[in-house]
């Protein structure tokens, strides 16, 4: 089993977690399901993952898989999500195509580099607010 640490933490209308650890497809799709059970717990569904994951990238197509299963479950929450993934060796073409899944599927997210600038667009998201539009190849 994929060692990850996650810390989750509340903030007025939103909740930042924090995920460190191995890079595979079982430690994304293990911190993808306890952040959803927490923003269900904790009844916020605007979150900020901050992702710092040791290890080469995962493929798409296992991008595609994981992120497939861990939105199908979030789906009619009315989650937004900021995602930062911190490790620059890892494909922002990646990144895209978790954007675009989670998308199709009803659930706004877009993907960062920068801690501040997912902050931001975080926090410019609002209950009623269009759902943003994907990045652009």
């Amino acid at each position: 089993m994929a060692a990850y640490q996650l810390s989750i933490e509340r903030h007025t209308g939103w909740l930042q977690a924090s995920v460190a650890g191995d890079n595979t497809p079982e430690t994304v799709l293990r911190y993808m399901l306890e952040i959803r059970s927490e923003c269900v717990r904790a009844g916020i569904f605007n979150v900020l993952i901050v992702v710092d994951l040791d290890g080469p990238g995962i493929s798409m197509l296992e991008v595609y898989k994981v992120i497939a299963k861990s939105v199908d479950s979030a789906v009619g929450l009315g989650m937004h999500v900021a995602y930062v993934d911190l490790n620059p060796l890892h494909s922002q073409a990646n990144m895209l195509l978790a954007e675009n899944v989670a998308m199709t599927r009803g659930i706004p997210v877009r993907t960062f580099r920068d801690v501040e600038q997912a902050r931001e667009w975080l926090l410019a998201q609002g209950a009623g607010d269009a759902v943003p539009q994907p990045h652009a190849p």
